[in-house]
């Protein structure tokens, strides 16, 4: 499968505006330290749109336009290193539209995304600057330091095992007031069956295609036995403990299904939610002998470091891949035992449709 075409094209229409929105397809993605370049569509009698710029998230500023363009691409100069910048564009016919880079320009962690800017099925769009996920940080830089400070994040919740955290040991933005929450998943069951880990499907005697099948089984349980962790991750929401950061060690198996279920909380498309999923494959990759990669198998600690090297670079692959099917596992089980999404919510993560409400309002906008 063409990982690639299949989340470029469905984050394409992710971030397309409701039916009759004047900018659509828009997108940022950073070039340079203060040099950033837009891409958009206009649609209807648009003809121009003036492009405005802010430190600040969700917040019209009142400054003069950088430019003013009638092309579908602007590239822009804008803040400085080391400062996070929000663009505003303001069609001709009145409409204002947000964007920001998803991918954040960090030295020590290479798949920390916000999750603004998606659309969802009643037409708002999730507000950029309040959720964040990510992969390990301990190999943050003093200039990520620098980069992070500035994003406020209140509360950074940790899905690794004890396992994890003693072989990569994570400080935080020295000086932060943040709240470091551990929330492990994957920890050894107190009885057999349990807790899914990953690591039950690294066999080596399993076809590729095995491996692939048990993924999506140990994915598809993450859901219900993982269910405490990730209700106190919501918890965090309702109490409005934001900007938030959630990660465990690729940010991928873990922190992909907790990103699922925000999302669809908030109303976006499930189609939508895999393409997010999937992006960790342009960001991380899943090649063994990547630094990256290197990096976040280091950090994952010995036993599990010691089964992936045993493994052939097919199967290794089957493992490191971010296919949307293993999260498509998860939801389709959630659909089976509970009947819908909306009811696994209010049952198992303790999320009322006030609840829901609550947080479309705190975390999206017209």
């Amino acid at each position: 499968m063409q990982f690639r075409s299949f989340y470029a094209l469905l984050l394409a229409s992710a971030v397309t505006g409701a039916a009759h929105a004047d900018i659509v397809n828009l997108k940022c993605v950073q070039t340079g330290a203060d040099e950033y370049k837009l891409t958009y569509t206009l649609t209807g009698n648009t003809k121009s749109v003036a492009v405005l710029a802010s430190a600040e998230a969700n917040s019209v500023p009142t400054s003069a336009p950088l430019r003013t363009v009638s092309e579908n691409t602007v590239t822009i100069h804008a803040g400085k290193p080391h400062e996070r910048m929000y663009f505003y564009l303001k069609a001709d016919t009145g409409e204002v539209s947000e964007v920001s880079i998803r991918h954040l320009p960090l030295e020590g962690t290479p798949n920390f995304r916000d999750l603004g800017g998606y659309k969802t099925t009643d037409g708002r769009t999730v507000r950029w600057g309040l959720l964040y996920r990510s992969g390990v940080l301990t190999y943050l830089t003093p200039e990520d330091y620098k980069y992070l400070s500035g994003l406020g994040i209140r509360v950074v919740c940790d899905f690794r095992t004890k396992e994890e955290a003693q072989a990569a040991a994570e400080t935080w933005i020295p000086g932060s007031s943040a709240e470091q929450i551990s929330l492990p998943i994957g920890a050894k069951p107190k009885e057999p069956g349990q807790e899914p880990t990953v690591r039950q499907s690294f066999d080596p005697n399993a076809t590729p295609e095995q491996m692939r099948k048990a993924m999506s089984s140990t994915y598809g349980t993450f859901a219900f036995y993982s269910a405490e962790q990730y209700a106190a991750v919501f918890q965090q929401l309702k109490n409005d403990h934001l900007p938030l950061l959630y990660h465990c060690t690729a940010g991928k198996d873990r922190t992909g299904v907790f990103s699922a279920l925000v999302l669809l909380t908030l109303g976006v498309p499930e189609e939508t939610v895999l393409a997010d999923y999937a992006l960790t494959n342009e960001y991380l990759g899943a090649n063994m002998n990547s630094e990256a990669m290197k990096k976040m198998m280091a950090a994952s600690g010995a036993s599990n470091l010691n089964a992936m090297k045993n493994l052939t670079p097919e199967q290794q692959k089957v493992m490191m891949v971010a296919d949307p099917e293993y999260l498509r596992a998860t939801l389709r089980q959630i659909n089976e035992k509970y009947g819908s999404f909306d009811n696994y919510r209010r049952t198992v993560l303790h999320v009322s449709d006030a609840d829901a409400a609550q947080l479309r309002e705190r975390l999206t906008e017209r």
